[in-house]
């Protein structure tokens, strides 16, 4: 829910997550089918050909589809694709909101080629305890099934601070903690957080890996 009302003020505040997509698709000459995983309004997807997206958020699927035609609702624990369907699947920004022993599984499956992803991990915003998952765990879970071809890890700024933070995390859809009580933040403990955040940044995950047949 929180994901489909940003989806129309999420482009203007998603300066990191715009970043990052650039830099995620810099690793790899993408060319053949292609399914954008967690879509959202489809920074990733710009400049691309043969893309599908597919996001569990109704809203951010209707801005998907009128601008690149082809969005699916789904759950990205549950594709709604056949084995090998795509040469490639990419997902900007949206896993760590998963059961990463699941998302992670299903992108493979549904894979032929190439899986690229760009993730925020832990060391990410410390201040806000939300539950970012290790890097090493990811690419654990990659072991054994691709050849991890690229990855690296990038500190990338938020350029906001005080209440513009604040908006930045609520005109994104990215103020729900599931370890918060009901995953709301209080107000006077947004108020505690946004005084002890100096400098915001993500710790990101970026890889690109083959998936083994």
């Amino acid at each position: 829910m929180r994901f489909s009302r940003a989806c129309r003020s999420y482009e203007e505040w998603a300066i990191p997550q715009r970043y990052c997509a650039e830099r995620l698709k810099a690793l790899e000459k993408i060319d053949g089918s292609l399914l954008d995983l967690g879509c959202g309004t489809g920074l990733l997807s710009e400049g691309l050909e043969g893309v599908v997206g597919v996001d569990i958020a109704i809203g951010m699927a209707r801005v998907y589809k009128e601008r690149f035609q082809r969005a699916v609702l789904g759950d990205a624990h549950d594709l709604p694709f056949k084995d090998k369907s795509f040469d490639f699947v990419i997902s900007n920004f949206a896993l760590h909101w998963t059961d990463l022993s699941r998302s992670i599984p299903e992108a493979l499956r549904v894979c032929r080629r190439l899986f690229l992803c760009a993730m925020p991990v832990k060391g990410s915003l410390p201040e806000l305890g939300f539950p970012f998952p290790e890097a090493e765990k990811v690419l654990g879970l990659l072991e054994g099934k691709t050849v991890v071809r690229n990855f690296f890890i990038e500190h990338v700024s938020i350029p906001f601070g005080g209440w513009d933070l604040v908006r930045f995390f609520h005109y994104t859809g990215s103020s729900f903690n599931p370890l918060s009580k009901g995953g709301i933040i209080s107000r006077k403990g947004i108020e505690s957080m946004i005084y002890k955040i100096d400098k915001p940044s993500f710790k990101v995950l970026f890889f690109s890996c083959e998936v083994r047949k």
